[in-house]
């Protein structure tokens, strides 16, 4: 009978005005066949206290102290004597409240039984949805922290590969160093500020990849031919953080960059149907994307499993001359 979701006093309340309820059903149940007053208030009363006392004796205190233990026997033998000890005082306290000992001692004590079982029912189904929200919570827990571990792998990887590209910027004194860590600190400001929780906005997302082609394009030397575009995006609309990333590091670090062409492509369709696509030329001399990439593309993996799971789908595809990334996930 504990609760979690409204406050202690209102609890307390709720069970006394159950109480009275009960207690006015009886009175006016028992006064259509006894005429006395005073014989009406004592069943009321004896009925009331030993349904009470038997119902919160066994929601508190027999069922978690002994049958949630394992001890079943103590469990059964303890509620025979509980019953009954009641019972009598009952009768030895307020006296019998019927000419026949039949129907004071046992059907008098129907409604008593009753409550016995009705709380025994509502022990086990309280105790089942506990014992699930209890799992629930561990298996968020452990999915919070499989993903956390994931996320740490991914952003050392992103900022060395970034530090290492901007390190030789400054090396050859190149004038794009200072723009590019102005866009490395946008970008580690989304990655760190951003992260309160598993989603964030598509927007803010998109924005970061921006920022990330615009990085790399400061560094490179001879240029690719990027195109980046998206469509359908709401502000509604939110993904799993930095979910992309691993897609274009791969892109870029692995591809063809000297002449080569990168092609990003998002939309959104009526139905909240992502579609990511991003396809890059890459040299045949090098191994294949997946093979140069694979803790990455593992990672990635692993994490849409986490986090959508039933809700996505993957596909690459690798040729002789290009990579392809094609990625749908289900956002409603």
């Amino acid at each position: 009978m504990k609760n979690n979701f409204i406050s202690r006093p209102v609890f307390y309340a709720l069970h006394v005005l159950f109480w009275l309820c009960y207690g006015a059903i009886l009175y006016a149940s028992l006064s259509n066949w006894i005429n006395s007053s005073s014989e009406i208030w004592g069943a009321v009363i004896s009925d009331v206290l030993t349904s009470s006392s038997i119902a919160y004796l066994n929601y508190y205190l027999l069922l978690p102290k002994l049958y949630k233990k394992g001890k079943y026997t103590g469990y059964i033998l303890a509620s025979i004597a509980v019953v009954v000890t009641i019972v009598l005082l009952r009768v030895n306290l307020l006296g019998m409240t019927h000419r026949s000992v039949t129907y004071t001692y046992f059907i008098r004590s129907v409604p008593a039984f009753g409550f016995y079982l009705i709380t025994t029912v509502i022990w086990f189904f309280a105790n089942m949805i506990s014992a699930q929200r209890k799992e629930i919570e561990l298996r968020n827990s452990q999915l919070a922290s499989e993903l956390k571990f994931l996320k740490l792998q991914l952003s050392p990887h992103f900022l060395f590969n970034t530090l290492n590209n901007i390190y030789s910027m400054a090396y050859f004194k190149e004038d794009n160093t200072a723009p590019a860590i102005m866009k490395l600190s946008e970008m580690m400001r989304h990655m760190l500020y951003e992260d309160q929780g598993r989603f964030v906005s598509l927007a803010k997302e998109i924005k970061f990849m921006e920022n990330f082609i615009e990085l790399w394009g400061l560094k490179l030397d001879e240029k690719p031919t990027i195109k980046f575009s998206h469509e359908g995006v709401k502000d509604r609309h939110s993904i799993a953080h930095l979910i992309f990333l691993v897609f274009l590091e791969n892109a870029f670090k692995h591809g063809n960059t000297m002449d080569g062409r990168i092609a990003i492509k998002l939309t959104l369709d009526k139905e909240d149907m992502l579609h990511f696509y991003i396809r890059n030329d890459v040299l045949k001399a090098r191994k294949t994307a997946e093979e140069e990439s694979g803790v990455g593309l593992s990672n990635v993996k692993k994490r849409l499993n986490l986090i959508y799971p039933g809700k996505h789908k993957l596909v690459l595809d690798q040729n002789t001359g290009s990579f392809e990334v094609n990625l749908k996930i289900d956002l409603k």
